[in-house]
């Protein structure tokens, strides 16, 4: 065990250069699109039921805000209303919230998750009898974003496996997630 604890030390005086390790914009979008694939369903059949997809997920880091990550998502919905035909909608929701690390899991997540905006396609659909079946869908992507890791560590990478051990701060810089040790 000592040896253990002598070679990572060694290993981090070593890669003393390489202690910090930036998440992109589009290394996180393509994170969450390849992890966060899901399909939802929600609401009373024959009364208000959806189905539900998201997909087109889109991220900006320090964009918006100095310290957010903003994260918008493209769901695309069949929608019964007590009888009606089924219809196809669309919705765009853009959410903003703060990164913090996870160091027992060597993952980034997302706290103080905040609705910034929320646009349902056609517009005609935009009226009390879709709020029981929309809300709920944008509550799960909400859901979905702030407990499951927006970003992963990977263990395979000596880089990312040895910042995994040391207790990293996060910082935002350039539009990128920095793990900064």
């Amino acid at each position: 065990m000592h040896l253990k604890s002598l070679l990572l030390a060694g290993s981090v005086v070593f890669f003393s250069g390489c202690a910090s390790y930036g998440v992109t914009e589009n290394e996180m979008q393509s994170y969450l699109n390849k992890e966060t694939q899901f399909n939802h369903s929600v609401g009373i059949q024959g009364l208000a039921y959806a189905t539900g997809k998201f997909d087109n997920i889109k991220v900006g880091i320090g964009r918006v805000a100095k310290n957010k990550v903003n994260v918008a998502a493209t769901a695309t919905a069949d929608l019964e209303l007590m009888g009606q035909p089924t219809q196809n909608i669309s919705i765009k929701a853009n959410f903003s919230a703060i990164p913090y690390y996870n160091q027992d899991q060597g993952a980034i997540y997302l706290k103080n998750l905040n609705i910034e905006s929320l646009d349902i396609t056609p517009q005609r659909l935009n009226n009390v009898l879709t709020k029981p079946v929309i809300t709920p869908i944008v509550s799960f992507l909400s859901q979905v974003l702030s407990t499951k890791p927006v970003y992963k560590l990977n263990d395979n990478e000596i880089e990312q496996a040895l910042l995994k051990k040391t207790k990293p701060e996060l910082i935002i810089e350039n539009h990128k997630l920095i793990l900064d040790w």
